[in-house]
């Protein structure tokens, strides 16, 4: 199951942050990045602690929800 995660994962990630690449609106390139860096985080921890790809992507995900919380308020 976990092998089936870190794979699924390990595709989906780059895929979410390559899309927000492709969006205008500042909110969904947070969003979508966000999405692909907890997708990262999983597959670093499905595939043997990994952590530098777990670290930089809890720093960077923290900072996408830092400013999405800052703009709905």
């Amino acid at each position: 199951m976990s092998e089936t995660i870190a794979f699924v994962s390990g595709w989906l990630a780059p895929m979410f942050v390559i899309l927000s690449f492709l969006l205008k609106k500042v909110e969904h390139i947070r969003a979508v990045n966000l999405i692909g860096s907890i997708l990262f985080i999983i597959y670093g921890i499905t595939n043997g602690i990994l952590y530098p790809i777990i670290i930089p992507n809890i720093i960077l995900a923290g900072v996408q929800i830092y400013f999405l919380i800052k703009k709905i308020k």
